[in-house]
């Protein structure tokens, strides 16, 4: 998975009618973005705190994030509680967190966890997880071609089989034809013999 280059198209330059190869993704906009596009991206005000990764990371599978608060619908989940270890929204600031001391947003929670001890654990956790895959992936398909060669061969010692036990039955009825005309013509002789002697 890790191992195969995407193959993904800038969404914008696609809804254009352009076939422009992605260099970036945007989690934030959930759009795969070429370089041009990506420097358009950078300059729109809306667009300046957005989460811009590598296409690479994703491997042709968009990254969806969940931005939205499942307690309180409609609201963006926008600061992290250390205390409590999850991400909240304004609503579960006021509500939930009110007493919390290490309630931060998110961007200055994330600040430098790309260098953390945690973030290479679960990085490496991450290239183990994708090689394991690949090679779950690598025998099953070897496996489908294995078990599709059995068949081919099992289907041909089916029809060899067939083909033996028709000769054979072929073999077995000539065999059988043969002995019934040498008892017919011993039957026949002998009733013929007889018939002339009753004659006589």
């Amino acid at each position: 998975m890790a191992s195969k280059s995407p193959n993904m198209f800038c969404g914008t330059c696609s809804r254009r009618s352009k076939s422009t190869k992605a260099i970036k993704y945007c989690t934030d906009c959930e759009d795969a973005l070429c370089s041009e596009c990506l420097d358009v991206h950078g300059t729109i005000k809306a667009c300046a705190s957005h989460h811009v990764i590598d296409v690479n990371v994703i491997d042709g599978n968009p990254v969806i994030v969940n931005k939205l608060c499942d307690a309180h619908p409609g609201m963006v989940l926008e600061y992290f509680c250390s205390d409590h270890d999850t991400l909240c929204c304004r609503s579960c600031m006021a509500s939930d967190h009110r007493s919390c001391d290490k309630l931060l947003p998110i961007e200055v929670a994330a600040k430098g966890v790309k260098r953390s001890t945690m973030y290479e654990e679960i990085n490496n956790d991450v290239r183990i997880l994708n090689t394991a895959v690949n090679e779950l992936e690598d025998k099953k398909r070897k496996s489908m071609l294995s078990l599709n060669d059995s068949k081919e061969i099992v289907q041909q010692e089916v029809t060899n089989l067939k083909k033996q036990l028709q000769k054979r039955i072929q073999e077995l009825e000539a065999d059988l034809m043969s002995v019934i005309d040498k008892m017919h013509t011993n039957l026949s002789k002998e009733s013929g013999d007889d018939l002339e002697k009753i004659c006589d």
